[in-house]
Order: C-alpha cells, then structure tokens, then sequence
C-alpha cells in the first residue's frame, strides 16, 4: 500500500489581486513527482475548491518531472485573507519548503523535497 503524504501552507492574498502565482519545483533529479493541488479560502467552512489553472487549462492534478517547474495560477477573487494551498503526493517526498517573493507579495514558490 503506498503512503499518501500531504503538505499544506497558508498564503496571504492581496485585496488588489484577483489571482495568485504559485511556482511548484521539483528538488529531486532523479524522480518524478505526481500530485494533486487543493485550494481553498481558509476561512471557509466548506473548503470549496478554487480554480486552479496551469497555461490556461483548469488542473487539480499535474506531474513534475526531475528538477522541472511549473506556474499554476489561483483564482483568489473571492478571498478576503488566505487561502490553503495543499499538494498530495501518492508516494514520495517529504514535503515542500515554501519562500516568498517580498517584492511580489502575489507570487510563491514552494520546492517538492
């Protein structure tokens, strides 16, 4: 049975900011890594779901290869404060590390261990 690991964070929005770039990186260079994405408002009750696009094409699922990055953007325009940002791995990893770009406070990065 392989082990499901899931790694979250809370990303402040910005009121001016109808949509939040978050850049995904594979640290590993020998494994690809397959994960699903959730986000959602923190202060919901329901945790619905926002839409999660990758160039323009809705995704809630994507496949990183060794070392490879990605941009996915979240529709945050219903949020008033943060969102959660989840990736579930099936197998593999051990987490994400996440850093901010302080000069762009709509940007993230998060690194799959």
């Amino acid at each position: 049975m392989s082990k499901t690991n899931v790694s979250r964070c809370s990303i402040p929005t910005k009121e001016a900011n109808d949509s939040l770039f978050v850049k995904v990186k594979n640290k590993n260079e020998t494994h690809s890594r397959q994960f699903n994405i959730n986000v959602y408002d923190k202060d919901s009750p329901t945790k619905e779901l926002l839409p999660v696009y990758v160039d323009d094409k809705l995704t809630h699922s994507d496949t990183l290869e060794p070392g490879a990055e990605k941009v996915y953007k979240v529709d945050v325009s219903s949020v008033e404060r943060k969102v959660v940002f989840e990736i579930i791995q099936k197998s593999g990893g051990s987490g994400i590390k996440v850093s901010r770009n302080s000069k762009d406070p709509s940007s993230v990065e998060l690194t799959i261990k």
